[in-house]
């Protein structure tokens, strides 16, 4: 049985009110687009196809909801045991519309959860962890920032021609225990690709993708 998570987008007024902001979009993002789920927790393993109604690069294999009235969201994620491959366990992201993405497994529990309940509870944790890098269609390059993460993912602001380019990675040293991480590149295509560290690192690495 799938996962609900209900929660609600609003701000705060002069008297301390809460103010809700209605047709905000609210995005749930897998960690993996080869991963195969359950449609309502039954049946069939499905591959993922891209989202017609997501306009950003970096989230179209997600799902997508707007806030309704009161600033209402809700979104129906599959359990752990829904997908295939179900080792590692599949993580997915849920991406407010300031930015701020939430990360972890989906619960083995129908809900509805908020995503304090998500935090508090069960172990997700706050990050970015997308980013979109400008490109001239040969190179490109930036910073990964990670916070108690395992990957990150870079999305070309445009295309390369083909996905044979060459990936050059610059880790700093965790700033937790002070290690140098294991890492290493993968999921690369002409679009983008994941920088995957060998656990969970907080730091920062360099890249760069020439072609």
């Amino acid at each position: 049985m799938p996962c609900t998570i209900t929660d609600y987008w609003r701000y705060n007024a002069a008297d301390g009110t809460a103010v809700a902001i209605v047709g905000a979009e609210i995005l749930a993002v897998p960690d993996l687009n080869t991963r195969r789920y359950q449609i309502g927790g039954t049946g069939a393993y499905q591959s993922l196809a891209t989202n017609p109604l997501i306009t950003s690069a970096a989230y179209r294999y997600g799902r997508r909801t707007e806030t309704s009235a009161g600033g209402q969201y809700s979104l129906v994620l599959p359990q752990s045991g829904e997908s295939k491959p179900s080792t590692p366990a599949a993580k997915w992201s849920i991406v407010l519309p300031d930015g701020k993405v939430l990360s972890g497994t989906v619960p083995a529990v129908s809900g509805p959860l908020t995503l304090d309940d998500l935090e508090t509870t069960h172990g997700w944790t706050w990050n970015s962890a997308v980013a979109v890098a400008p490109t001239s269609g040969t190179l490109a390059r930036g910073t990964a920032p990670f916070s108690a993460q395992e990957y990150f993912d870079v999305v070309f602001g445009a295309d390369f021609a083909s996905a044979a380019y060459q990936i050059k990675l610059t880790p700093s040293v965790d700033s937790g225990t002070g290690n140098v991480p294991g890492h290493a590149w993968e999921t690369k295509t002409a679009s983008g690709f994941r920088i995957r560290m060998a656990g969970e690192f907080t730091g920062s690495v360099d890249w760069e993708a020439t072609l």
